[in-house]
């Protein structure tokens, strides 16, 4: 069956504090049961990930020690320009939003805010990520 042969969307997220992280990452398996997640505390652990595998979908503070959220955005465009980056912060003003956009951050989003517009922008970032590494579905669903 063509659904059980599908290559799955790779989620990264990208927070210092170990707890919200792996909220965020039990989260996202459970309410986005098809893919896989990964994790890193860094950008620099994360472009570790990043020189391994294609990741499709970027979840990242701002604040991060080491490289900051918009330097790390470059830095992950740079290398994997297919990726989707999602900012994802407590620190939400207008030089902020402007300078991660600048960088390539498709979307930003308050944590405060998370539960309500996350969940939206992820389904159709999925959905996107899903029919891009599986062309065949386009076809198939086409006729």
């Amino acid at each position: 069956m063509l659904l059980d042969k599908l290559r799955e969307p790779v989620t990264l997220v990208i927070e210092d504090h170990d707890a919200l992280r792996h909220a965020l990452c039990e989260w996202l398996a459970k309410s986005f049961n098809r893919g896989r997640v990964r994790e890193a505390g860094s950008v620099e652990s994360a472009l570790e990930i990043i020189a391994m595998e294609q990741v499709d979908i970027v979840l990242m503070d701002i604040h991060l020690p080491g490289m900051n959220g918009i330097a790390g955005t470059r830095a992950i465009l740079e290398r994997s320009p297919k990726t989707t980056v999602i900012m994802v912060s407590n620190y939400d003003d207008a030089s902020l939003r402007a300078a991660a956009a600048e960088a390539g951050v498709k979307a930003f989003v308050a944590k405060r805010a998370i539960r309500k517009e996350l969940p939206p922008i992820l389904r159709e970032l999925f959905m996107h990520a899903v029919f891009e590494k599986n062309p065949e579905i386009s076809s198939w669903a086409n006729g």
